[in-house]
């Protein structure tokens, strides 16, 4: 009992502890930024992600599996006890509640000094400036753009689009698939940081490969394409949903391995890597992934400047827009919002006030981007 109460103390002691460091570090950015973000954390997560490589199948997804049931076996041990001991309900569940936030205690300082405090870095956006205004001598404060920059932006991703699709293989039904099977697509990703001199990502090592998600299709029912563990450094692919996500999932889980926590910053440096990978099938994963969220950004501008540039794009391009919208549509339901529910209340418990509505925030970066260094 005396061992099982100290576990608590240290365990909720740990919990405040992740909370103040949690604070504290949000009140620094740049000092995260340049010590952590770009410092300790790229050998911790690469010393985990080489530790996890060591096998094929991902770790994390099996942690989840022994999760799942060790909480199945605490529920069952807890009903036999109130079962046995009805007198005793309220003690038994007070402990079972406590043993609950005990383990949450934990895993949160673990999942903070791991890779949490991430959250906490600079905004991308400043860090783009930055290292543009280091790397050309220039002291720009702000990036201006506006509607017809948002339009040009679109115009661009159409004409990449139309001409990368033209290079990339198809499946029976005319839908684009990847050039390759799943393991070498995933093996492929990495030279798409490795062409990457923005922030300095071309120097930052090489970290272990994505892994696939052996589950896939159960995962589709949440509407989730993959999925970044912190703690094992591993990037997980869900390999059942369609071809034209695998190379930017890919790319944007392996953005948060790097220590990009943000989801808007991962989309946009998932996008950068792709377009700069040697291979068309991630060019073109990258353009067609941009023109959607392009696409919606403007919708809410001019819709009729939309449907006039959306009649430009090819028709093979529309093909795998509308293969990939009914696909979706097949997994719509309840564990879709649950899931996007907890996606949204864990977004912003890590400090992103809008949640998954930050997800916006990538066109944001694009026009940034291009008003910098031009297409």
């Amino acid at each position: 009992m005396i061992k099982i109460k100290k576990f608590r103390i240290i365990s909720i002691s740990l919990f405040i502890l992740g909370i103040l460091l949690n604070f504290i570090t949000s009140k620094v950015p740049k000092i995260v930024e340049k010590y952590y973000s770009n410092g300790v954390n790229i050998y911790m997560v690469k010393a985990l992600s080489k530790i996890s490589s060591v096998l094929p199948f991902s770790i994390f997804e099996i942690l989840i599996y022994i999760l799942v049931l060790v909480i199945l076996i605490f529920l069952m041990y807890f009903i036999f006890c109130t079962i046995k001991n009805p007198k005793k309900i309220l003690s038994l569940f007070l402990n079972f509640i406590l043993n609950i936030i005990s383990i949450i205690g934990i895993i949160y300082f673990i999942f903070v000094i791991l890779w949490g405090i991430n959250y906490n870095r600079m905004d991308l956006k400043d860090s783009l400036i930055e290292y543009y205004n280091k790397t050309n001598n220039m002291a720009i404060k702000k990036v201006e753009y506006n509607e017809e920059d948002l339009i040009e932006l679109y115009k661009f991703l159409i004409k990449k689009c139309n001409e990368t699709r033209k290079k990339v293989s198809e499946d029976k039904y005319k839908v684009m698939k990847c050039n390759s099977n799943y393991k070498d697509t995933l093996s492929r990703a990495e030279s798409g940081y490795l062409n990457v001199n923005i922030l300095d990502l071309d120097k930052k090592g090489i970290y272990a490969k994505a892994k696939p998600i052996f589950n896939s299709k159960l995962l589709c029912y949440t509407g989730i394409t993959g999925i970044y563990s912190p703690f094992t450094g591993e990037a997980n692919v869900n390999i059942s949903s369609p071809d034209i996500y695998i190379p930017f999932t890919t790319l944007h889980e392996m953005a948060h391995q790097r220590g990009y926590a943000s989801e808007d910053e991962a989309n946009f440096l998932a996008y950068i890597a792709c377009i700069n990978n040697k291979d068309f099938d991630f060019q073109y994963s990258g353009y067609i992934l941009a023109l959607k969220y392009v696409s919606s950004a403007l919708a809410k501008i001019d819709i009729e400047k939309l449907y006039e540039l959306n009649s430009t794009i090819s028709d093979n391009v529309m093909r795998d827009l509308e293969y990939s919208g009914k696909f979706w549509d097949k997994y719509e339901g309840q564990v879709n919002k649950l899931s996007d529910n907890m996606n949204n209340t864990y977004l912003k418990v890590n400090g992103v006030k809008e949640g998954t509505m930050s997800y916006g925030k990538v066109v944001n970066l694009l026009l940034t981007y291009y008003a910098l260094y031009g297409k």
